[in-house]
Formats: C-alpha cells, structure tokens, sequence
C-alpha cells in the first residue's frame, strides 16, 4: 500500500517523506513505513528463487527517501588482555532515531560493518580510532579478520571477546548499554547496504 505519512523505513530507518515508500503490517501489528528500496528487497525475498547472497540494490537514493541516515557509532570500554590498559573497542551501529519497527543492532563482528564504522570515523575527524582497525590474524578463530586493536599495545582485541562482552551489556540494558563515541550522519546507500548484507552480525532488540 503506498504511503501517505512522512516517517522513518521500518527496515533501516531512512526518512520517507508523505507520498513515498510504502505502508505494510509489522510483526507486532500495526502499520510501518518501507522505504523504496527496503520494500524491493521485501518484494525480492517473495520470489522463489530468491537468493539473499546476490541482493542488488540502486545505485542512487530512491526518490521521496533521505540521502542519508544519522548512525550512532557504538564502543565499549575494556582492559586491554595484554598491556591491561582501558582500551575502546567499536561494537557497532545503530540509528540515532529508530523508526517504529525498527530492530537491529549491527555489529563490528561483521567485516562490513566494521569497515563502515572505520569510514565514518575517517570521515568524521577521529581518525585515531579509525586507525585502531587493522585487518589481523586470529588464532583462535585460525583466520585473519578486520578487528579492533589497543590504543596503547596495538594487541589484537578478539571479536570473539570483545562481543561476548558486548552482548552482556546490551542484554541488561539495550543500546545503551554501549558508549556513543559519535553520531555520524551516514549517506543512506551505504547504511542500507549494511541492512541487506545477509552475513550475519546483526542483534534484535
């Protein structure tokens, strides 16, 4: 059903503006807005032979939808295994302004959200953060992997770890149970990229 409201993609919490996207029935009742490009990845995922690996999605904003999204770039504080020094490890993105319905938590355990944190931090004047990603081995995953490392060491901070520890304090108290090291406008391609990627790291609230 085309939508007559302005609000927030249920699905990536990009802004719609009235008379654009789509309304549908969210999985707790109600109507939720679908921005154009969500809703042709709803419509895709109808097909039989719909394969989640091969999404593609437009090139350019859908019309009637935000450029861009503004993204909480997520962090916890802990001590470093090796120097034993407080060190911040980038957890993940999440909406400043969730829509309704929205529900994920993206997470850095997954290559392609921690390198969108690492360019939104470039882009966002904290490039010694930034820096702190490094692609390392892990001998405990026996892979090498994009991961965050100690501002003081330089020692690999496990993914494993680290979202063990993560996870803990998002069960107790939500998102923010998490640091905001910074809400970063994010151009909405590439937030929605993340949204459709399909690999895994994601966490529902």
């Amino acid at each position: 059903m085309r939508n007559r409201f302005a609000g927030g993609c249920s699905s990536c919490s990009v802004w719609v503006s009235a008379g654009s996207g789509y309304l549908g029935r969210g999985f707790q009742g109600g109507w939720e807005v679908r921005c154009p490009t969500c809703r042709h990845v709803d419509e895709l995922a109808e097909a039989d032979d719909f394969d989640p690996e091969t999404i593609k999605l437009p090139a350019t904003p859908s019309s009637g939808s935000a450029s861009t999204v503004t993204l909480r770039v997520l962090a916890l504080a802990r001590s470093c295994w090796s120097c034993g020094k407080d060190t911040t490890c980038l957890i993940g993105l999440y909406p400043q302004r969730p829509a309704r319905g929205y529900v994920g938590l993206f997470t850095t355990d997954n290559p392609a959200t921690m390198a969108l944190v690492q360019r939104l931090l470039q882009r966002h004047g904290c490039g010694d953060l930034a820096a702190t990603i490094k692609t390392r081995y892990s001998r405990t995953m026996r892979e090498r992997q994009l991961a965050n490392s100690c501002l003081h060491c330089d020692a690999l901070q496990g993914n494993f770890p680290v979202h063990e520890e993560a996870d803990r304090h998002v069960a107790s108290r939500g998102v923010d149970g998490l640091d905001t090291l910074l809400v970063a406008d994010c151009p909405a391609l590439e937030w929605q990229a993340i949204v459709h990627e399909n690999s895994g790291g994601v966490i529902a609230l």
